[in-house]
C-alpha cells in the first residue's frame, strides 16, 4: 500500500492487491502477529439460512487499543465468488500485514467474513450478525442486488459500507443510503475501452448485451454512448444468457455483416467470453473483441486458448515493475502460497484496506458515524491501484483505467487513463 509505506508502522510493507466481475464462479479465505489469537477457518449456520464463516479472524497484534472490526459480507460460492473470492483472500492479507506493523492508529483490525452464498436473501441475515459481532465498517459482496439488504441493515446502524469488487455505480444508491465503491464504475471503465478503440481508429462496433446482471446489460450501453459522441458507430447488437455454452446464434450475425464490424464489444466474462471468442473466431470473424474487468484472470488465456489473442479488457490496475500493484500482489502470493486467480479484483482488498486506514486515521476513531463522516471527505488517498477521492462524489470514486491487452498468450498494459467523456450511470 503506498500511503501506508509513507508512515513509520508500515514502512516494512509494502502492500498492493490481488476484480464484477470474474472467473467459473466458487471459493474462500484468515490473520496473524505478536500477541495475536486467530480462529482457524470455521462454519456456521444460523438462523435457519446457512451462512459461513470463511476464514474468521481474529486479531490482537501490535497495537493495545479496542480491535477495530470489520465485517465482510460476501459470496464465496455461486455467481459473486469468482470476485468475491480474490478479494477475501486479499483482505484477509492486508490485514495480516497492518496487524504485524501495530494495527490502525494503535487499533488491533479483526477480519470476520460471513458467506452469503450470492444469495440476495441472505444478505441482511449476514450482515445482521457481522454488526451484532461489533462491526464497526461492513463491506458487501460483488453485486448491488445482491448487496441491497446488507447495505440496508448497515445503515440502520448507522455503520458505513463498502462495496468489495462492484464496478456497477447503482450500488451506491441502491440500499436507499449512500455506500461507497472501491472501484470504478461500469460507466467509466466503458468509457475509458471505448476512447482507446477510437483511438485505434476502430470505427464500427457491435455490442452484445445480457440482462442476466446490470453490468452485462449496461456497460455495452455506456461503450456505445462513448464511441458514438467520439464520432464512432454501433451497427448492430443482441443478446446472450450468462452460462451459454452456444453462441452459434450470435455469431452468425455477425458474421453476415459485410463490412466486419471493427470491434465486437460485451461485458462477458469466463468461461463464456472463451467459449464465444472460440466459436467467433471458428466463423471467421477476426473483430477485434473489447471486454471489462471480468476478463482480467489467467483462465480467460487458458480456456481460450490461441483464440485469446488481441482481446483487449478495461481493468483496475496492472503488475508494471516497481508499482505498488506488483508489490501487493507479490506479497499476496507468498502469503498464501499461490497467486491470485484475478489479480486486479484482488488489488481491490489492498485498496479497501488503504481507505479503511485513512478514514479512521481522518476520523480520530473507530466510532462507525465518525468513520462515515471522514469516508465522505477522503481526497487522493494512495492505494495499490493509484490514488481515490470520494470529496464531492456520490460514492463512485475518481480512478484511473487501466487497458490491457492478450498478446503473446500474456497480459500486457496498452494504456491507463481517466476518460474525457462519461456517460450518466
Amino acid at each position: 500500500m503506498q500511503h501506508m509505506k509513507r508512515r513509520k508502522r508500515m514502512s516494512a510493507i509494502l502492500l498492493v492487491v490481488s476484480l464484477l466481475a470474474f472467473v467459473f464462479l466458487g471459493s474462500v479465505l484468515a490473520g496473524c502477529g505478536e500477541d495475536t489469537t486467530t480462529t482457524a477457518p470455521a462454519t456456521e449456520t444460523t438462523a435457519g439460512e446457512t451462512a459461513t464463516t470463511a476464514g474468521e479472524t481474529a486479531t490482537t497484534a501490535g497495537g493495545d487499543g479496542e480491535a477495530l472490526v470489520i465485517g465482510a459480507a460476501l459470496g464465496l460460492v455461486g455467481d459473486a465468488a469468482p470476485g468475491d473470492v480474490p478479494f477475501a483472500e486479499a483482505l484477509e492479507y492486508a490485514v495480516d500485514a497492518i496487524n504485524k506493523t501495530g494495527g490502525i492508529a494503535g487499533h488491533p483490525v479483526e477480519l470476520v467474513v460471513k458467506d452469503i452464498k450470492s444469495d440476495p436473501a441472505l444478505g441482511a441475515t449476514v450482515a445482521k450478525e457481522l454488526l451484532d459481532g461489533g462491526a464497526q465498517i461492513i463491506i458487501g459482496p460483488a453485486f448491488p442486488g445482491m448487496g441491497a439488504g446488507v447495505v440496508q441493515t448497515a445503515a440502520k446502524a448507522g455503520v458505513p459500507v463498502l462495496c468489495g469488487t462492484s464496478t456497477q455505480p447503482e450500488y451506491v444508491v441502491i440500499g436507499g443510503t449512500k455506500a461507497y465503491m472501491l472501484a470504478f464504475g461500469d460507466n467509466v471503465q466503458a468509457a475509458a475501452a471505448a476512447e482507446y478503440a477510437l483511438a485505434q481508429g476502430y470505427k464500427t462496433v457491435y455490442t452484445l448485451v445480457s440482462p442476466d446482471l446490470s453490468y452485462t446489460e449496461r456497460l455495452p450501453e455506456f461503450f456505445a454512448a462513448t464511441f458514438e459522441n467520439g464520432g464512432g458507430q454501433v451497427v448492430g447488437t443482441d443478446n446472450f444468457s450468462i452460462g451459454q455454452q452456444d453462441f452459434a446464434a450470435q455469431v452468425t450475425k455477425i458474421a453476415a455483416l459485410n463490412p466486419a464490424p471493427d470491434v465486437v464489444y460485451t461485458g462477458m466474462f469466463p468461461p463464456d467470453v472463451a467459449v464465444f471468442v472460440k466459436q467467433l473466431r471458428a466463423a471467421g470473424v477476426e473483430s477485434v473483441l473489447i471486454g471489462a474487468d471480468g476478463c482480467d484472470q489467467q483462465p480467460l488465456i487458458d480456456f481460450a486458448g490461441v483464440d485469446a489473442e488481441g482481446i483487449v479488457f478495461s481493468t483496475h490496475g496492472f503488475p508494471t515493475e516497481g508499482s505498488a500493484f506488483k508489490a501487493f500482489i507479490d506479497g499476496l502470493t507468498g502469503f498464501q502460497g499461490k497467486a491470485p486467480d484475478a489479480p486486479a479484483l484482488a488489488s481491490l482488498g489492498g485498496d479497501a484496506m488503504d481507505i479503511i486506514v485513512a478514514a479512521v486515521e481522518a476520523a480520530g476513531s473507530i466510532d462507525p458515524k465518525a468513520i462515515g463522516a471522514a469516508l465522505e471527505n477522503l481526497e487522493n488517498v494512495d492505494v495499490v491501484n493509484g490514488t481515490m477521492t470520494y470529496k464531492g462524489t456520490n460514492g463512485v470514486p475518481q480512478k484511473t483505467v487501466a487497458v490491457v491487452a492478450v498478446e503473446n498468450g500474456a497480459f500486457v498494459l496498452k494504456d491507463q487513463m481517466v476518460p474525457s467523456f462519461i456517460p450518466e450511470p
